[in-house]
């Protein structure tokens, strides 16, 4: 049966559903409020020199040498335009540098067209978001070079980074301005600040960008109105520093910290010498940041301890390198805060609620390798994944690691809550915007298990009761018993599968298997599949499947397209499934194209700002 124009076989067609292109045009720009297109009317003159701002990064970007085979651009022009000394000084990482480029109109887009020569390990998403820090954007870069398979690229082959940028009007020339300066919004960002750097006017800044509030700007490039180029304030470098007083000063530098590393194990050595005959338990009142040599010291002779117990102390010398600092609870705390693991406070099937020094923590009591588990969450750290505070070791051997705490629980008890007579009930459900906010952010965390650690990591049980919620909604995956490093058996397409199986379950409101009259299995995936394959009433039948809770109140197209990339993800062969990078990308589109602001006002947050969701009355009994 022949697809329909929404379903596609290969997760790379959303951009063209969504972007068509023509041999003669470029993608119209999606993910930036502020307005780089050309102008129709010839009111700017064309082409003309602008400026970006660039930050010094690590490893790569760290002398104006670097940055300057990165633009194409000559060391002294970028020395000249950034107020730096020399052009061999050696950046500082998030140092600001002011980069001349040529602005021009491609198509209907005001862009300044890179040439850059693909190295080993370059990818277009890495490119626009890593090296270009998102000056570019990853379709209008995939756009601008069609003939090239973004997946198969070859080291050495010239490709075109289109980086933002726009000319000042005769109108804004007339009043002073000469420069429009490209610059990515930063988060600690303030436009009262930006104008200070730039010297600049916060009017002018304000009535150039579409923004009304700067925070929502967080990521994306804007534009600078200038009347003369700023002076960057930039760190003092000394101009009589030789290289052999250099040389002097580093392996000054090395002796000092050989002392300082010699004193600190001589009062190590002492302090254990002096308290190798004390008890080692810790304080009965309060938890405690410990040090774990001592702890693993205290637990050294095995003769009378149990293979749990060793299984538990295997894990201390790594948490080191996942925490920020080295904290191991008392045992006795998290038995106090937890009632002695009441049911009162239990949120999961072995995972319970804690308050800890006015602070709430999830305690999950760990089971299996433990060691194994804390080397994998080691490698991870990110904002869409839970994030592990501690550890904690009862005398038994009893392990129990503690999670930050998810205020929302998890996404399952909103999907499907458990029918009560509360009336609270009702108003668990989510709306459109935050269904696509949580399926992006599950996208998030999978990409950066799979395409930003080495070896990659495979999560292994994404489903819904393993999302977990913050108070902003903010979606956070978590559970990590499963998971491992990828291999030839077990690929990141395993994960893939089940956050498309995840997609249909936001979509529908109900769990991927369901058994009808008694007898007959209904698989979410197969509903998903006739719809999309069907000739006539598509959008009617893609209405009833959807969620009721949803009472209508989302686009149509957005949730076929939504399905599309569910049906992609369950694929049976592996080969044709999207990687997670695809499906990030798919989604983003998607939440821009979306018009979701007319139909929220009906959802369950009627009446809230989306400051105001962290008021919301969480899950009850997570």
């Amino acid at each position: 049966m022949a697809f329909s124009p929404l379903s596609f076989l290969s997760f790379s067609f959303i951009f063209l559903l969504l972007h068509p292109i023509s041999a003669d045009q470029t993608p119209t720009q999606t993910n930036v409020t502020s307005n780089f297109s050309c102008p129709l009317d010839h009111s700017a003159s064309l082409p003309c020199n602008a400026y970006v701002a660039y930050r010094a990064q690590s490893p790569d970007y760290l002398d104006v040498g670097a940055v300057s085979d990165l633009f194409g651009v000559s060391r002294l022009r970028i020395k000249t335009a950034s107020n730096l000394p020399s052009e061999d000084v050696e950046l500082s990482p998030g140092q600001l540098l002011l980069v001349p480029i040529s602005c021009g109109c491609t198509g209907n887009l005001s862009l300044a067209n890179i040439t850059y020569e693909i190295k080993k390990g370059d990818s277009f998403y890495a490119l626009s978001v890593h090296d270009m820090e998102n000056l570019t954007e990853y379709h209008l870069v995939e756009a601008m070079n069609r003939t090239l398979n973004p997946y198969l690229l070859q080291i050495g082959t010239p490709v075109v980074l289109p980086v933002f940028c726009k000319c000042p009007t005769r109108t804004q020339l007339g009043n002073g301005i000469q420069y429009l300066i490209t610059y990515v919004w930063q988060e600690k960002d303030n436009v009262s600040e930006v104008a200070r750097v730039f010297n600049a006017l916060e009017t002018e800044i304000e009535a150039q960008n579409g923004y009304r509030n700067f925070s929502a700007a967080v990521g994306f490039p804007v534009l600078i109105p200038v009347s003369e180029l700023p002076a960057l304030s930039q760190p003092i470098y000394s101009s009589g520093k030789s290289e052999s007083r250099r040389i002097v000063i580093t392996l000054l530098c090395i002796v000092a910290g050989l002392v300082f590393v010699v004193i600190v194990c001589l009062l190590l050595f002492i302090y254990c010498k002096c308290w190798k005959t004390e008890n080692t338990h810790l304080p009965k009142s309060k938890l405690e940041a410990v040090n774990l040599g001592k702890l693993k010291k205290a637990t050294k002779t095995t003769e009378n301890l149990s293979p749990r117990t060793l299984q538990c102390n295997k894990l201390l010398p790594g948490v080191s390198g996942y925490l920020n600092k080295p904290t191991v609870y008392d045992f006795k705390t998290i038995m106090e805060a937890t009632m002695n693991l009441s049911e009162r406070y239990r949120i999961g099937r072995t995972v319970y609620r804690a308050l800890i020094n006015d602070v709430y923590y999830a305690v999950k009591q760990a089971s299996g390798d433990v060691a194994e588990k804390l080397a994998i969450l080691q490698k991870v750290n990110h904002a869409n994944l839970v994030r592990l505070n501690g550890i904690s070791i009862g005398g038994d051997g009893t392990c129990f690691l503690i999670y930050e705490f998810a205020e929302n629980g998890s996404l399952d008890k909103w999907l499907y809550p458990k029918s009560t007579a509360s009336s609270s009930s009702s108003l668990m459900f989510l709306s459109w915007k935050q269904r696509l906010s949580i399926a992006l952010d599950v996208a998030h965390g999978l990409q950066y298990m799979h395409e930003h650690t080495r070896p990659s990591v495979v999560h292994r049980d994404i489903r819904t009761s393993n999302i977990l919620l913050s108070s902003q909604f903010k979606a956070k995956i978590s559970d990590f018993s499963l998971t491992m490093a990828a291999t030839e058996t077990v690929t990141p397409k395993v994960d893939v599968h089940a956050f498309g199986i995840m997609l249909l379950e936001l979509l529908s409101g109900r769990k991927s298997m369901q058994i009808r009259d008694g007898s007959e299995v209904v698989m979410l995936w197969q509903e998903v599949r006739e719809i999309l394959e069907s000739e006539e009433k598509k959008e009617e039948k893609m209405k009833k499947w959807m969620d009721p809770n949803l009472e209508g109140f989302f686009p149509v197209v957005g949730a076929l397209t939504l399905a599309n990339i569910a049906r992609a993800c369950t694929m049976e062969k592996p080969s044709a499934r999207p990687s997670t990078g695809e499906i990030v990308f798919g989604i983003s589109v998607l939440i821009e194209q979306s018009s979701i602001e007319a139909m929220d006002q009906r959802s369950w947050t009627d009446g809230l700002t989306d400051e105001s969701h962290g008021n919301i009355i969480p899950v009850v009994a997570r």
